[in-house]
């Protein structure tokens, strides 16, 4: 496998950086499927006089592209999570953190569960354990499968998304008639972004369309309730959040694994009056919750 070199965005207020190595935190925040690290700057915004906080471009994703010809077919839960496991080396050779927090939404989440999985259990990252001190997940079933059923339907809407729109109103207009999940019509709204081609301004996204297919269907070859138990297991803290309107994460699903996956380190969270897209419908809370739980 040839690891993916990512492309990230960094915020912090320059005295983070000259903090002592028992003070400074590192936040890595993990889009979800079709974003791109840039969608998380409104949160880091408010968080970065506190904070080292991290946000790549996952594979298939913004300028972490092309793919190289031999990963066309590389988007299980561990091959995102291993590039971000290389990029997490550089980041404490960098800056030697004291701890690391994981801050996963939607795919994301599958990401930040598989990066901590491996941190916890394998030991060519046995100088990065120690510094892992939580994870957050937001909005994805912390089991295999897409809850609801969405998954078939999401990889059926995703091949057949075009590439680009002559304008905002008309890929609204077919994000909300025909995506499965009106908060991930909107999520790709807010990703979407304006570039000329051949002269012409064209609305595109951030993402090639065929990784994207492909995360949806090697989602399922992954053991994520035995990551989590691992990641717990381990003594790390792990915040489970889920927006009460969400259709990704169902709420069947949700009280379900709250009662199979009980353990001291595992919280379980419902917020009202938000969806699937919970850390955008419900930022000021979400930010203080972030600062709550890393402190």
């Amino acid at each position: 496998m040839v690891n993916m070199k990512l492309n990230y965005f960094k915020w912090t207020q320059c005295g983070n950086i000259t903090q002592s190595n028992n003070t400074l935190k590192l936040l890595v925040f993990l889009h979800g499927m079709g974003g791109t690290g840039q969608i998380w700057r409104p949160i880091a915004a408010s968080l970065e006089e506190e904070f080292l906080c991290i946000a790549p471009d996952q594979r298939g994703h913004g300028l972490s592209r092309p793919l190289p010809p031999s990963e066309a077919n590389q988007f299980h839960a561990r091959d995102y999570a291993k590039d971000v496991l290389i990029l997490l080396v550089g980041l404490v050779k960098e800056y030697a953190p004291a701890e690391i927090f994981l801050i996963g939404h939607s795919m994301g989440v599958r990401t930040a569960l598989a990066t901590a999985e491996k941190l916890v259990t394998d030991h060519e990252f046995e100088d990065l354990k120690p510094l892992l001190k939580g994870v957050i997940a937001i909005d994805i079933g912390l089991q295999s499968k897409w809850g609801g059923g969405i998954g078939e339907p999401l990889a059926n809407f995703i091949r057949g998304l075009p590439e680009s729109f002559s304008d905002r109103k008309v890929m609204r207009d077919y994000l909300f008639a025909n995506c499965p999940d009106p908060a991930i019509a909107q999520y790709l709204s807010a990703v979407a972004r304006r570039e000329e081609i051949d002269g012409t301004e064209r609305f595109i996204f951030p993402f090639d369309h065929e990784a994207l297919v492909q995360t949806i269907l090697q989602a399922d070859e992954s053991p994520i309730e035995n990551w989590v138990r691992d990641i717990v297991g381990a003594g790390v803290p792990l915040l489970a959040l889920r927006g009460a309107n969400s259709k990704v994460w169902l709420k069947e699903d949700y009280e379900r694994q709250k009662s199979e996956l009980a353990h001291p380190l595992l919280t379980f969270e419902e917020w009202e009056n938000c969806g699937h897209g919970l850390p955008f419908e419900q930022r000021p809370k979400f930010i203080e919750r972030v600062r709550e739980f890393v402190k």
